[in-house]
This record gives structure tokens, sequence and C-alpha cells, in this order.
């Protein structure tokens, strides 16, 4: 989640620094997603927004440390969240993330009207 003062660019520099962060360190991205910005739950310091980045990569289970050290260090990053999916957790987790999309686009088209 970025900082919601940063605009769409800084948004895709941020992301572009993450990759070269994972890339660095053995991993591939196998997927970008920009979600937009969205409310948070709960303010975040003074930030009530965030923009959202769903980033799927392959990395070795000690390059994660590296890239989640950069990651706090790296302004403009509010939170992020590193998780470990085996294969049978992929699917599943496919399938959630195409019920969120469907989910996501009816809520637009519905406050678009």
């Amino acid at each position: 989640i970025a900082e919601q003062n940063l605009g769409e660019p800084e948004v895709d520099t941020l992301t572009a620094t993450v990759k070269g962060f994972i890339e660095k360190e053995a991993g591939t991205v196998e997927k970008v997603e920009k979600w937009g910005k969205k409310r948070l739950a709960y303010p975040i310091g003074k930030n009530r927004e965030g923009s959202y980045v769903l980033m799927i990569a392959n990395a070795p289970g000690s390059s994660i440390s590296e890239v989640e050290r950069r990651m706090r260090v790296t302004d403009g990053i509010l939170r992020f969240l590193a998780i470990r999916i085996d294969a049978e957790m992929k699917k599943e987790f496919d399938s959630v993330l195409k019920q969120y999309k469907e989910r996501y686009a009816a809520e637009r088209a519905a406050a678009a009207k």
C-alpha cells in the first residue's frame, strides 16, 4: 500500500523499485496489478487512503527478508505483506482473486451510476 499523496506516476516508480529489489535478490515478478486508491480500514499515520498494488513474485526464502527490509525503509510504502504460497494454495488464491476482481468491478460500476 502506497501513501495517498503519491500520484499514478510515483506509484509506478515505486512499483518498479520494489520489482528491482526482488530481481536483484534472484527473484522473478510474475504479475503486477494496480488496484488504485482505496480507503484504508483504519488511518495509518495521517493517511486515510492508499494506492494498492498486488505483486506476485517467486524468490528464494532467504532473499525475502532482504526485500522486506528494503521495503520497510523505502519512502512511500505504508504497508506490505509477504506470504508464501504453495501450489495448492495458489489455485485457491487465483479463484479468490477472481471473485474479488468481479466484486470490485461491480462496485465501481454501481458507484459510476
